[in-house]
């Protein structure tokens, strides 16, 4: 492993567990068996640490919905498919991710005066990119017309991020969780069915 990758894996875990004035820049190094001008060397500051750290995360999970959501679904069952796709990749990125995820809804609920308006955006531009998926599925008939696809987005991803957000509580109070990839699969496709129940249209339209 290189030196700038340990300190990123240290720092992304001090950052998540004592804030970004909690985690010294001696802490970071010490953890990253580096020396202590290494932060400045590799990054230049603490503060561009941190925002290098949230900027790559929220970078990957963005292009990832453009990837997956880019083109029109083709058929209704397409448009399921993918966003079963989008969701089950996201959450394992989550999970792989977790005090990444920390961190950034750290971002969200104290406003932080060090926080990047880039990661905050480009987290609101994925879900904005959930809506939009759904109102062109919308076009085409394969989602109902009074469907607001704002709260649909929304809801999808309040599920991902809490259910990340909060996975070793639910293993710890349900003996299960998402950690588990058979369980994980099942709750994709579980939560999504509750969704679908609700936003697909009922018949297929004819091509």
């Amino acid at each position: 492993m290189s030196t700038r990758q340990s300190i990123v894996e240290a720092a992304t875990a001090l950052f998540s567990e004592h804030g970004y004035r909690g985690a010294s820049v001696r802490e970071v190094c010490s953890r990253a068996g580096a020396s202590a001008n290494a932060i400045t060397y590799h990054f230049g500051s603490k503060e561009q640490l941190y925002r290098d750290i949230l900027d790559s995360f929220a970078s990957f999970q963005l292009e990832h919905a453009k990837t997956v959501l880019s083109a029109d679904p083709k058929s209704q069952q397409e448009f399921v498919i993918r966003v079963e796709l989008f969701f089950e990749q996201l959450l394992d990125a989550y999970l792989e991710n977790r005090e990444t995820l920390l961190i950034m809804f750290r971002e969200f609920e104290q406003l932080l005066p060090y926080a990047d308006d880039g990661v905050v955006g480009e987290m609101l531009n994925t879900s904005f990119a959930i809506s939009e998926f759904i109102k062109r599925a919308m076009a085409l008939g394969f989602v109902r017309a009074d469907v607001d696809p704002d709260i649909v987005a929304g809801i999808l991803m309040d599920r991902l991020l809490n259910q990340a957000r909060f996975v070793h509580a639910h293993e710890m109070f349900f003996n299960t969780s998402t950690l588990d990839p058979e369980y994980r699969k099942y709750w994709v496709r579980a939560t999504l069915q509750i969704i679908f129940d609700g936003i697909n249209a009922r018949d297929e339209p004819a091509a």
